[in-house]
């Protein structure tokens, strides 16, 4: 977790407890817009990524299945953290049953609620 010194780092710390806690509908609730918009890279359903999920309904479904793929989720580093008045940037490189992780995320900020999320990932282990 980062020290929360700015609002970009409470948001991250606030996303990554919701997932710690597999509270996907909270997380979806309270950090994403009612239309907002996720692009990820991961192969978590029938049709090949990326995947463009659209919608608070169908965000939670995405992380549900998303979180019951990869299981528990242990964050090793995150780099190049940077936060504008409406966005957030993050890389992170983390450990689940899947394997070892180098990710990047993207968020466009709007109200306070990510508005686009925009997901990188590469399996590196």
């Amino acid at each position: 977790m980062l020290s929360q010194t700015t609002w970009g780092h409470k948001f991250f710390n606030d996303h990554m407890a919701y997932i710690y806690a597999n509270k996907i509908d909270e997380m979806i609730d309270d950090q994403y817009a009612q239309d907002g918009i996720l692009i990820s890279p991961f192969n978590v359903l029938p049709t090949p990524p990326p995947h463009v999920i659209r919608g608070n309904q169908a965000l939670k479904k995405f992380f549900r299945t998303y979180i019951d793929w990869q299981g528990s989720i242990n964050v090793e580093e995150v780099t190049n953290f940077a936060e504008t008045e409406k966005s957030i940037f993050f890389q992170a490189v983390f450990t689940s049953k899947t394997g070892r992780w180098a990710v990047g995320d993207a968020w466009h900020m709007h109200d306070g609620k990510i508005e686009v999320h925009y997901s990188f990932a590469q399996k590196i282990g």
